[in-house]
């Protein structure tokens, strides 16, 4: 039963994981700031904030510009605690493995803030070297602050221009933007059919359930989630060389025409102004030229 209850919880996770990504456009369909917005625009200032966030050193002028999305996250009629639950819940993860050795005085040396071991004496291997007393360091702890600050402001746009933008529009401005053609075209392909495939592995999982009277050993539901896999990639290959063929028989030749006709207004113009405005400003008030 505990095999059958982790099976579940696997399935129902994969649904949650096409209906979030299928929920989500909900908001690119509301009627904001950035939505209103040339997407070509959107991508060129959230990759301009991005880039900024990357010189930034100092925390401070960090959280002013995180603060900034929250600003832009309410005008695109994005609820902050789904846009924060989205940001935060990435951030812990990825900082972690980072953060924490680098906290520490074995991998950063500096002032020591809490000492957490104390040992009888220092130990050397070639190259390293564990000091006696392992402690926080002071500059480790503020370069961790910026870290977790830069990874934290850098997520928040990437969450904010996914949850503002439709998929097939993202690629449209990709491609505007002179990015590879076959890059754009993978990438639109992957998404378009990974629901496809989430959808056979539903199916296929549904099929097993209501064929199974009894619980199966461990070896029986190893070597059915194997054969299963194969499975699935063989009819990958398959679907691939016909969707290629379908398209090459309705005139593809290299590259897919968008429906999407935007065109870039005067605000946008006023939009992409105001970003590298602030963007100056935000660089000036690190280096302290305000004081």
């Amino acid at each position: 039963m505990s095999r059958s209850g982790f099976l579940d919880k696997s399935l129902l996770a994969v649904a949650k994981v096409a209906a979030q990504s299928l929920f989500s456009e909900r908001y690119a369909q509301k009627k904001g700031l950035l939505q209103s917005l040339d997407v070509r625009v959107r991508l060129l200032s959230f990759l301009c904030i991005i880039f900024l966030i990357s010189v930034l050193h100092s925390p401070r002028t960090l959280w002013i510009v995180y603060g900034l999305s929250l600003v832009i996250a309410a005008a695109s009629r994005v609820p902050l605690w789904f846009f924060q639950k989205r940001v935060w819940l990435f951030v812990p993860l990825f900082s972690a493995a980072v953060v924490v050795p680098a906290l520490l005085n074995i991998i950063t040396p500096g002032d020591p803030l809490w000492t957490l071991v104390r040992l009888d004496r220092s130990y050397s291997w070639g190259p390293y070297t564990i000091p006696a007393e392992i402690a926080i360091t002071r500059q480790g702890f503020w370069g961790a602050v910026t870290f977790v600050s830069r990874v934290a402001a850098s997520v928040s746009y990437a969450v904010l221009f996914t949850l503002t933008t439709r998929w097939s529009e993202a690629f449209s401005a990709l491609r505007a933007l002179f990015v590879p053609r076959i890059l754009v075209m993978t990438l639109s392909m992957t998404e378009r059919y990974v629901f496809v495939f989430l959808r056979l592995i539903q199916d296929m999982y549904r099929a097993r359930k209501s064929r199974t009277i009894m619980p199966l050993s461990a070896g029986v539901d190893r070597h059915w989630t194997a054969s299963r896999i194969g499975i699935t990639f063989k009819k990958s290959v398959e679907m691939s060389r016909d969707i290629y063929n379908a398209m090459l028989s309705r005139g593809f030749h290299g590259e897919y025409r968008s429906l999407n006709r935007s065109r870039v207004r005067a605000f946008d113009y006023v939009w992409l102004a105001a970003v590298l405005c602030f963007g100056g400003i935000v660089i000036l008030f690190e280096r302290g030229a305000f004081r």
